[in-house]
């Protein structure tokens, strides 16, 4: 009866997870849903360089080393892909698992194992169709506090698999993993409160999780010490903060400055335009100078008291804010997260008023959450770094987070766990004919990008003697007529071999691995290759090509442009000869 019972908590968890993956892939493809998955998955594959490569710059070298040697035996699979979506419904499996086996009764288990279907799909839903790194590491940074918050006996297991989890995920995307730490930390915490005689084993896990972390880091800067890597680290770094954090500031009224630096107006169209990887002499000292100049010369710079209470305020309205979402990602709405949270938390903290021996605890343990969330909310806010990537995985760290204690608490009576579950069950179906709409509609909206890509990746195909630059804006959007950004589908039309391709510009210029790839085709810089026989430009028409023109005749040397071919009504093709 035993075996028959632990059985049960194994098979109904797999049959839910089954159950999301089969529903979500019913509404379409499964797509990456960033141009960075691509590039990233580009480089892991061999598509970029020709060989998979374990460095990928945007995941520490360890996970992304692992990628490319499973690459180099599977050459043909969308190995990226199928780790980040296995990653995902590892977790769907793993909370399904936990909140199931948590109760003995069959009402409670079928209460519970609705409860964690309907959210996947109504909540989560989306994500599971668009998938993004950033959001995957939420996913399993949330599961592992839930784990931690949830386990039984000693825990060493679930401790286990936390730490495995949190240190696989700060290898994938180590900035969202130390964002959603904080939540972690009061995970440990809060189960400490509730077992202070335990104080040794919470003890042990946080240790082991800074362990992983630091034995991480340790081997990242190992695998990247080569002078080379360090170089393009320094400019990696100065390309972020500049594109990121600062701007471009303009030409005609800052040529005092350009011209301290050694930029003329053609050099300073190449970061405006992000096609600056033509131009060797653009280097890190100089995007530096940039940024620096940039952030100096900012007259809108808001107070810090000032912008906190704009943020206070936004942070507030986003908290009671209720609608339902019209698209995919913007306009941003925090429904059903919100609700969901809200309800948890008004639960949880009504549940251990009623406890007999954990009030004090339980209560403080809530708050605390609260004011961790709190002020990591105001922290990406103020920054203004909040798309649905970051915000809906830390939803998603407090609603498993509360979750854990509300199941926990529910040992003593099981009862205080049914309103919570069937309030999180009805949100999350009301919510599951907008979330289908959603996914729908971002299908339809992404397949109409999709047929002008896939016809330029044909050309390119149907070429395979010949190599294009693309400008990098031309990359990332096709028309500027509402169209979807770049990204790919996964597991459709796999090509791991070496793209007779590459961007003129983007966050893995000037590396090591894009010398590699110029190099594949006997070329030694950008610069000279356009130049080349067989070698053409690729852009829209609101990108212009007069820019190209402008920085030849900079650099003393006269160019002819001509368009020769045009591709998909969007797409212009050029090719650049030197009059000389």
């Amino acid at each position: 009866m035993k075996k028959a019972h632990q059985g049960m908590n194994f098979i109904v968890p797999a049959l839910l997870t089954l159950g999301v993956f089969v529903i979500v892939s019913c509404f379409g493809d499964f797509y990456f849903d960033l141009n960075d998955d691509v590039l990233m998955k580009d480089i892991l594959s061999g598509a970029y360089t020709g060989i998979p490569a374990g460095h990928n710059i945007q995941m520490l070298y360890p996970i992304s080393a692992l990628i490319a040697l499973i690459y180099r035996v599977f050459r043909g699979l969308d190995v990226y892909g199928i780790f980040l979506c296995a990653l995902q419904f590892l977790c769907v499996y793993i909370v399904s698992e936990r909140a199931f086996s948590a109760f003995e009764d069959k009402i409670s288990k079928v209460i519970t194992g609705l409860c964690i279907f309907l959210f996947m799909l109504g909540t989560i839903g989306s994500h599971f169709a668009f998938v993004q790194y950033t959001f995957t590491v939420g996913f399993m940074s949330a599961t592992a506090a839930f784990l931690i918050m949830t386990h039984e006996g000693d825990g060493k297991r679930d401790h286990v698999l936390a730490v495995v989890l949190i240190t696989l995920a700060y290898l994938i995307r180590s900035e969202m993993l130390l964002l959603t730490l904080p939540i972690v930390g009061v995970a440990i915490f809060a189960r400490w409160l509730m077992q202070k005689d335990l104080f040794k084993k919470y003890l042990k896990l946080f240790v082991f999780i800074v362990a992983g972390i630091a034995v991480s880091m340790l081997l990242h800067k190992i695998g990247y010490s080569s002078s080379e890597w360090k170089e393009f680290n320094n400019l990696f770094d100065a390309r972020t903060e500049l594109y990121d954090f600062q701007y471009i500031p303009d030409y005609a009224e800052n040529k005092e400055f350009f011209d301290s630096i050694g930029l003329s107006e053609a050099e300073q169209q190449l970061l405006v335009n992000y096609n600056y990887g033509i131009d060797d002499e653009i280097n890190a000292d100089t995007l530096w100078a940039v940024a620096a100049y940039a952030s100096g010369q900012k007259t809108d710079e808001t107070p810090f008291m000032e912008n906190l209470k704009a943020s206070t305020v936004s942070y507030l309205y986003r908290l009671r804010h209720i609608t339902y979402q019209k698209s995919y990602e913007y306009p941003m709405t925090d429904a059903p997260w919100n609700i969901i949270a809200l309800v948890l938390y008004l639960t949880a903290l009504v549940i251990y008023c009623l406890a007999p021996d954990k009030k004090l605890c339980g209560m403080f343990s809530v708050l605390l959450l609260f004011a961790c969330r709190t002020t990591l909310w105001l922290y990406i806010i103020m920054r203004g770094r909040d798309p649905i990537r970051i915000t809906h995985p830390l939803y998603l760290m407090e609603i498993f987070v509360l979750l854990g204690m509300i199941l926990m608490e529910s040992k003593n009576n099981k009862r205080y766990a049914y309103i919570p579950l069937v309030a999180v069950s009805i949100i999350s179906l009301t919510f599951i004919p907008n979330q289908i709409g959603v996914i729908k509609d971002e299908m339809a909206e992404r397949d109409v990008m999709r047929a002008h890509y896939d016809a330029l990746y044909d050309y390119f195909a149907q070429h395979k003697d010949s190599f294009y630059f693309c400008d990098v804006y031309t990359s990332v959007k096709a028309t500027d007529e509402g169209e979807r950004t770049f990204s790919e589908k996964m597991f459709d039309r796999v090509d791991n071999s070496l793209a007779n391709h590459d961007l003129m510009g983007g966050w893995a210029s000037k590396s090591p691995l894009y010398y590699d790839k110029i190099s594949a085709f006997g070329f030694a810089s950008m610069h000279d290759a356009i130049l080349s026989d067989g070698v053409y430009v690729i852009t829209k028409e609101s990108s212009g090509i007069d820019w190209l023109s402008d920085y030849y005749l900079d650099k003393g040397v006269e160019t002819e442009l001509e368009k020769i071919d045009t591709v998909a009504d969007v797409f212009y093709v050029y090719k650049v000869t030197s009059a000389d």
